[in-house]
């Protein structure tokens, strides 16, 4: 891939959105929740121990459609999602079996499978995982379900695919169940969702943490990819910027792969590493790739890469390493790394901590497109978030807190009332004082 075919998948706008939430059953949050969307900020205020954090981690769990770590727990959920002319909804839960035997009975009717045989999980739950996914011009409806008899699939209400499956349906995601089925789809079904499986089969969001996890994750992990005709495949979810794979594949095709590929900051615009130069103030910046398994890429070949390091020249010509930058400055960087990653949606953890106001601002500027789920104890962060109407304010808001329902204490997400969020943009918009600070005055956070 040339250059400039590389830096238009940089630029590339954010399409896939997340609408609506609807948590049936989920730990401590109160059942019937249901939250929509604002498809660009979402700003997530509450207390300690009002489940900020467990809502972005669900809220990732949710766009990784990856239930696995839920196999031994009770959950029912909903959401949905658009694309480009797509809007898919899910429904995942992990129930007693006697709860879902009518689920388990209209799959078996779209054909005839075997008992679904998982010996490695013993549990009394019975998974069901089941996407509707509508297409417009020209309209389909395809839905994938899998649960205890198997996996079945339809397409315009006619059974379209099934077959009886060895492993938990929570042990693959919504995704990979959609993946499987389109290789037996029809060509002009499966052509249509080639872009919604590339946004989501191998590229979906993690939670970028408070603290320096994401900066760890780049230094540590190891990763792999396989050349078949034209087609770059990589191997394994991938946590890597958008534009590598035909970077590493372009210096692969040039010769034999070295030990190390080195990229520079200049190489390459608007690359999260040209960024954080700018941001911090350096001269320059390399990233250097160790090669660490090479086969050759004729006839299909395969790469294996990581340990990343980073140097940096600052302006009077001294170098400094990644172990060298301030927390802060590893902070910046690997949120640029992780907006390089994530196409569509950015999940982050107190943005705000250790970023020098500047700091803070530039990363919400660089969130562009993408919709983003925000928390913050620092009113700083609510400074540069504009509001233009009423509503749009009190679908970017969602606010955690606890209550006492059925004897219980859950925790209780909701979006303000359309009065309360009236009061704080007319105050916002006469008084031009901070977001934040009207929160804390009229009892919201």
């Amino acid at each position: 891939m040339n250059p400039e075919a590389i830096a238009a998948r940089v630029s590339g706008s954010a399409l896939m959105k997340l609408t609506k939430l609807q948590i049936h059953k989920y730990r401590g949050v109160a059942p019937g929740t249901e939250l929509s969307f604002s498809p660009t900020r979402n700003l997530v205020v509450g207390r300690n121990g009002t489940g900020r954090t467990t809502l972005l981690d669900l809220l990732s769990m949710v766009l990784c459609s990856d239930f696995s770590g839920l196999v031994h727990e009770e959950f029912s959920l909903e959401y949905e999602l658009t694309l480009l002319g797509m809007k898919l909804h899910v429904r995942a839960r992990n129930e007693p079996r006697s709860s879902l035997a009518e689920s388990a009975e209209a799959a078996r009717a779209g054909g005839k499978l075997l008992p679904l045989h998982t010996p490695e999980v013993v549990t009394h739950l019975e998974p069901l995982l089941e996407a509707t996914l509508r297409l417009a011009a020209p309209a389909t409806q395809l839905v994938v379900r899998a649960d205890g008899s198997g996996l079945f699939c339809e397409v315009d209400g006619q059974p379209g695919y099934s077959r009886s499956m060895h492993w938990s349906v929570l042990d693959r995601s919504v995704w990979t169940l959609i993946f499987m089925v389109a290789q037996y789809l029809g060509p002009g079904v499966k052509e249509r969702l080639k872009e919604l499986l590339r946004r989501t089969f191998l590229l979906a969001p993690s939670r970028f943490d408070e603290a320096l996890g994401m900066f760890s994750h780049i230094g540590s992990i190891t990763y792999a990819m396989e050349i078949q005709g034209d087609e770059v495949f990589p191997l394994g979810l991938m946590s890597l910027p958008t534009w590598m794979p035909a970077w590493l594949r372009e210096r692969v095709e040039r010769g034999p792969p070295p030990n190390a590929f080195e990229f520079s900051h200049q190489e390459l615009e608007g690359n999260f590493l040209a960024k954080f130069v700018a941001l911090a103030g350096f001269a320059a910046g390399r990233l250097r790739v160790e090669v660490l398994e090479k086969r050759t890429y004729e006839n299909g070949g395969r790469l294996g890469f990581g340990r990343f390091g980073f140097h940096f020249t600052r302006k009077d010509g001294t170098e400094l390493n990644q172990a060298q930058l301030g927390s802060g400055q590893k902070r910046l960087l690997s949120f640029l790394y992780y907006l390089d990653v994530n196409e569509d949606f950015a999940i982050a953890d107190e943005l705000a901590n250790g970023l020098h106001p500047r700091w803070v601002e530039a990363c919400l500027r660089e969130l562009g497109g993408r919709q983003a789920f925000l928390t913050s104890e620092n009113p700083l962060l609510f400074a540069h978030v504009p509001f233009g109407s009423v509503e749009e304010l009190r679908a970017a808001l969602i606010l955690c807190g606890a209550g006492i329902q059925e004897g219980r204490e859950r925790l209780v997400w909701s979006h303000p009332t359309t009065e309360a969020a009236a009061k704080l943009f007319e105050a916002h918009k006469a008084e031009g004082l901070p977001l934040g600070e009207l929160l804390q005055a009229h009892g919201l956070w």
